[in-house]
């Protein structure tokens, strides 16, 4: 998780969501996703490696939102007939 960089954090308390900007810098990608806060502090909660465990969050939601972006592969089937002389 090295090459995570978190570039910056925007909590909005009146819409209860925090805002992450950050880098994944060995794929040059630089995004932000938003959490909840709930998400946010259990994320932070604990003491040490509280970082590391904000970036597995941040991770995990850019994952699901990647997915949730894959189109649906369709299947389709071809019938050949052939004709009998």
């Amino acid at each position: 998780m090295d090459s995570l960089l978190i570039t910056d954090y925007k909590p909005d308390y009146n819409n209860n969501i925090m805002t992450i900007s950050f880098t994944i810098k060995n794929l040059a990608i630089s995004s932000e996703i938003t959490i909840t806060m709930d998400d946010f502090n259990t994320a932070i909660a604990g003491g040490a490696g509280g970082a590391d465990r904000v970036k597995l969050k941040v991770l995990n939601t850019l994952i699901d939102s990647l997915t949730a972006l894959k189109p649906v592969t369709l299947t389709t089937t071809t019938t050949t007939t052939t004709k009998e002389a």
